[in-house]
């Protein structure tokens, strides 16, 4: 679960740049002869749906569906309660509650419309479709046929390149929290949590949703970097691994 919070400032992502990604997709769709588009975010997965609509779950999952017109849909198995910051923190047309996300995606994709034709299957592009889970997925694959799922990894990768100005801007902000928070640690410290506990407040107060750590205490001993439980006392030569998330941009 994230810990760190998340918003959305329109003057670093206008929300013309996120329709202007969704309209890119849909022409890529329409080019691609796809019915639809399916990115799955979860705390470890969230880039693609965060690219679309700016939405980074704390926790849970959820998938956004694009269709050929009209802004994203998500359907999330959050709780309602959650749904007024979904759509505070995000840019889409819809946010439904999805407790079995599988199921009510398939669904909801009924009733679009995909799949009544007799004569013809519906194709279903999804996103990492390795990596959709399979509780998701079999639903899917129950309700329209395995081949009707579309692996649409290659298609959103082109989309990405080359990178917009808002993701290069959210990247080199995420870059400087990271360099700043390291330049934090103390001089003179003596204790592994002196310099963790520095480098999480600096990147924390900077605005990063996310801080990850890892430390080798005394790197002459041992060079393994790993996340700290407890104390230890620095060598003379300690390494620190950081990794910083600022709205979704690692």
């Amino acid at each position: 679960m994230r810990r760190g919070l998340i918003s959305w400032s329109r003057e670093e992502v206008p929300q013309a740049i996120l329709e202007a990604r969704v309209a890119r997709l849909q022409q890529a769709m329409r080019e691609a002869r796809l019915d639809a588009v399916l990115a799955y975010t979860s705390f470890a997965q969230p880039a693609p749906v965060q690219w679309l609509t700016h939405f980074v779950p704390y926790w849970s999952e959820a998938l956004a569906v694009v269709l050929p017109h009209g802004a994203p849909t998500l359907l999330a198995a959050l709780t309602p309660r959650v749904h007024p910051w979904i759509r505070e923190v995000s840019h889409l047309g819809e946010v439904v509650s999805a407790p079995r996300l599988g199921e009510k995606t398939g669904e909801f994709l009924r009733e679009q419309g995909l799949g009544d034709r007799a004569d013809s299957k519906a194709r279903i592009g999804v996103i990492g479709l390795d990596g959709l889970p399979w509780s998701v997925g079999e639903p899917l694959v129950k309700a329209f046929g395995e081949d009707s799922l579309v692996d649409a990894s290659a298609l959103y990768a082109q989309l990405r390149q080359t990178a917009d100005r808002a993701e290069l801007d959210l990247a080199k902000r995420a870059t400087a929290i990271g360099e700043a928070a390291l330049l934090a640690i103390p001089a003179g410290a003596t204790r592994a949590a002196e310099v963790l506990a520095a480098i999480e407040a600096s990147a924390r107060r900077a605005g990063a949703e996310e801080v990850l750590l890892r430390i080798a205490p005394d790197f002459t001993r041992n060079a393994t970097l790993s996340r700290m439980e407890g104390d230890a006392p620095l060598g003379e030569r300690y390494a620190v691994e950081l990794s910083v998330a600022y709205k979704g941009s690692w």
